[in-house]
């Protein structure tokens, strides 16, 4: 019966703080989502969303094909601040294409593409701003009239 009593005191305990990091990683959905649709540009989103917990010097690492013709978008957060996130954009050969870090840190970037292009997109948060949290990153596309 003790037993029992400390494993319902322990979950009471600690529930309301695993149901709180929960809802502040689920809020990031609408803060990347306004990104998407910042000055209602005709951007969509892939149908993807991707969430990841970052911790410090570790990175998230996202193999996407992208298509010849296409303008993109993509969004990234960490939290309310807009420069939390590092993204990179590579080629197959993993040469550096883009880096939002060359533009401090941008929430969101938008690019066309010449070229059908299978690439990586690797997402991490930046150690001088925050050293571990939830993040979320979106890719959209307006297809060029």
């Amino acid at each position: 019966m003790k037993k029992l009593l400390f494993t319902l005191l322990t979950f009471l305990t600690f529930q309301p703080i695993i149901s709180i990091g929960q809802t502040k990683c689920d809020s990031l959905g609408a803060i990347v989502s306004s990104m998407i649709n910042n000055g209602d540009e005709g951007f969509l989103t892939d149908g993807q969303s991707y969430k990841y917990f970052l911790g410090e010097d570790e990175t998230s690492e996202i193999i996407t094909t992208l298509y010849e013709g296409i303008n993109y978008r993509i969004a990234t957060t960490a939290g309310l601040e807009d420069n939390y996130m590092i993204f990179e954009l590579l080629d197959e050969q993993r040469n550096l294409l883009f880096s939002n870090a060359n533009h401090n840190n941008a929430p969101y970037w938008n690019f066309k593409v010449e070229n059908t292009i299978e690439c990586t997109i690797e997402a991490k948060l930046d150690p001088n701003r925050k050293l571990n949290g939830c993040a979320q990153m979106i890719i959209a596309f307006k297809k060029d009239n």
